[in-house]
């Protein structure tokens, strides 16, 4: 009989985006790695899986675009792991399109997808295949701005956290960044403050960031800010109790300004602050806080 309760995570994403090194993150972490693996193997796996003699309480499995019958079934497969019990999570690297022509083009590969055309007609079409499966994804994880390590400290964290299917609890994370430098891919919801009233056009705060108390006030005691802050409240109570209700374990936030230093930290910040106070556990992020300077 096995000592702890089994799981299975399954990679998939862009390529490009950081799979490999992520399931290298994963395996270092003892969990038993398999790449490409082909979607006729997949009930085979689930039978050496839930085996008594087995020796792999946990595997991780990268199943993506390569894999034609990963994405025509993937719900079969989604099914059987529920209806066997198994304990699993589904993470989606994805990073903006430009980054991933860069990585590309400093590794001189062609794209899977399009060995005979062009890079970004490889990437269009990888985009339309996964969308379906990045909709149902447990984990959305933006590469575009992290590095190796840094993306072995955000999978780490986030197998640390754990996600039962079914679960109630809903974690929060609010992310505050610049329009200038991209939207947050892993946002589920995105809120543009660029309305509000812009310190950077104050010479005394155009230096300082929406952590300096003189920004604060100088942001929160602004008509629209108070209104809009009342309304989000409204609109983010409802939507949070519909998530909740409809099993969503995760959620991340997104709030962006023009640089992501002043009004969209100070928003994030508050908005954090009352989710914390409305009982949720939340986490922030000042994605671009140090990027504008």
């Amino acid at each position: 009989m096995k000592k702890h309760p089994s799981e299975m995570v399954i990679l998939s994403g862009m390529s490009g985006s950081g799979k490999s090194s992520a399931l290298n993150t994963l395996e270092d972490a003892g969990y038993f790695a398999i790449d490409n693996l082909p979607g006729e193997l997949f009930s085979h796996l689930i039978e050496f899986f839930k085996a008594p003699a087995t020796p792999h309480d946990r595997i991780a499995v990268v199943m993506d675009a390569r894999e034609k019958g990963f994405l025509k079934n993937f719900e079969d497969y989604f099914q059987a792991l529920k209806s066997h019990r198994i304990r699993f999570r589904l993470f989606f690297l994805d990073a903006r399109d430009e980054v991933l022509l860069r990585r590309f083009s400093e590794t001189r590969r062609r794209h899977p997808l399009a060995p005979h055309d062009t890079v970004s007609a490889g990437i269009q079409k990888e985009r339309d295949l996964l969308h379906p499966l990045r909709a149902s994804s447990h984990h959305l994880i933006d590469t575009s701005t992290l590095n190796v390590h840094d993306l072995r400290k955000k999978m780490l964290a986030l197998l640390k956290k754990g996600s039962l299917p079914g679960q109630t609890k809903l974690s929060v994370t609010v992310v505050s960044f610049g329009y200038r430098f991209g939207l947050p891919l892993e946002a589920d919801i995105v809120m543009d403050l660029r309305f509000l009233p812009n310190p950077h056009f104050v010479n005394l705060l155009r230096p300082l960031s929406g952590l300096n108390p003189r920004v604060i006030r100088f942001v929160l005691r602004q008509k629209e800010t108070r209104s809009f802050l009342k309304a989000q409240k409204v609109l983010l109570t409802l939507l949070l109790r519909q998530y909740l209700k409809e099993g969503k374990s995760y959620l991340t936030i997104g709030f962006g300004c023009t640089g992501g230093r002043h009004r969209s930290v100070v928003i994030a910040t508050r908005v954090a602050r009352d989710l914390k106070l409305m009982g949720y556990t939340v986490k922030i992020q000042h994605r671009d806080l140090s990027r504008s300077g």
